[in-house]
């Protein structure tokens, strides 16, 4: 796979985009804003990405058409006031500014059956979105990919590719870094040393590469992996990272695949949000009481570094709430919409800073939000 970045932004000194000196921070010591990235499938419904879950998380066809579209929020409590923005395609904060982050269709021919690949690119959002190439000839198969996490420094993201005489088909998962976005990082490399040594543990427990394999398995066996195979995905409460193991090497086998949930801590350079101190399952109850609404309608939730301030996903739209003693939620806010939706990006600006964080958001291109599914 090819990607494109826009070159000439390397990371400044310079802290994210500054309030104004003059404002009081006293006045702006409550103020709290989520930058939240979500993905809009064309085609699928919550039952359907319900249905995926860890083992056959959801992917798009394979085609060259659009198969959804990014689309970023900005959800924001100023002096009281909760309000909701949203706008087009990825957004994300870094120390020069803030950035968008998007993909391109790239094909390797002007034929209508020639190949294509679905490449990335990332920009300063007050550059224009890079023009792809017109024309790949090194691209090989067709292939689709799907952004699932978008932070200041990574991306991480899930490919399906078909190709070859016999149309194989893969898909892949990898994590890289916005400065490069050719580079398949590690696990250690992004989430550290002890991450890397719960792969290494978790790799070797699941190698019986060297045994018989069973009648019904085809001749393969699990399963086999590399440490740039791994990805990040949103579930409950909290960000995932898992691990890709494929079930052998040769063309066949490799087509099919376990994840595996790595349990290591994720650093704040990646997740830097408040984390709930009770169960998912408990704390999905207690919203869905809140919101009376059906059980399993809460799909996400997301809570500010202070654990004062939340935003829930549901199957009806988002909801904004207050929260006291950190488990007792109050709704503040509702944005209603039925589209089924995967979030793909949670960034927070606290205090002080909300305020320049808006002024950044008027400046962006306002988005509607799609109705449902397919539409």
């Amino acid at each position: 796979m090819f990607l494109l970045f826009l070159p000439g932004s390397a990371l400044q000194t310079s802290t994210q985009p500054q309030p104004s000196k003059k404002e009081p921070d006293a006045q702006a010591s409550d103020d709290r804003g989520l930058l939240l990235g979500m993905y809009f499938p064309n085609s699928a419904t919550w039952e359907m990405l319900r249905n995926a879950g860890l083992e056959s998380k959801w992917v798009s066809d394979i085609s060259p058409k659009p198969h959804g579209k990014y689309l970023t929020f900005w959800i924001f409590r100023q002096k009281g006031e909760v309000k909701i923005r949203s706008m087009e395609g990825l957004l994300v904060p870094r120390k020069n500014g803030f950035w968008r982050v998007g993909t391109q269709i790239v094909k390797s021919g002007d034929s209508e059956d020639a190949d294509f690949d679905e490449q990335f690119w990332a920009a300063p959002a007050d550059k224009r979105e890079p023009q792809p190439l017109k024309v790949d000839r090194e691209i090989n198969g067709q292939s689709t990919s799907l952004i699932t996490y978008a932070g200041p420094e990574y991306i991480s993201y899930l490919s399906h590719w078909q190709g070859g005489a016999l149309l194989w088909e893969y898909q892949y998962t990898h994590v890289s870094p916005l400065d490069n976005l050719t580079r398949k990082l590690s696990i250690g490399q992004v989430l550290g040393p002890q991450a890397s040594a719960v792969y290494k543990g978790l790799s070797q427990s699941l190698d019986h590469m060297n045994d018989e394999p069973e009648p019904d398995e085809g001749g393969c066996t699990c399963c086999t992996g590399l440490d740039s195979e791994w990805g990040l995905i949103h579930v409950g409460d909290q960000w995932q990272a898992y691990a890709r193991f494929h079930e052998g090497t040769n063309s066949s086998c490799s087509q099919r695949w376990q994840d595996e949930v790595l349990r290591t801590s994720i650093p704040h350079s990646v997740w830097s949000s408040g984390r709930v101190d009770e169960p998912w399952d408990a704390v999905r109850k207690k919203l869905e009481s809140v919101l009376n609404s059906e059980k399993g309608s809460v799909q996400h939730l997301f809570l500010s570094p202070k654990r004062d301030f939340a935003v829930s996903v549901s199957t009806s739209g988002l909801v904004v709430f207050g929260v006291r003693d950190k488990i007792q939620f109050s709704i503040l806010k509702k944005q209603n919409f039925a589209a089924a939706c995967i979030p793909v990006s949670e960034q927070w600006s606290m205090g002080r800073f909300v305020v320049a964080w808006d002024a950044e958001m008027l400046k962006q291109k306002p988005a509607a939000i799609p109705a449902e599914a397919g539409r």
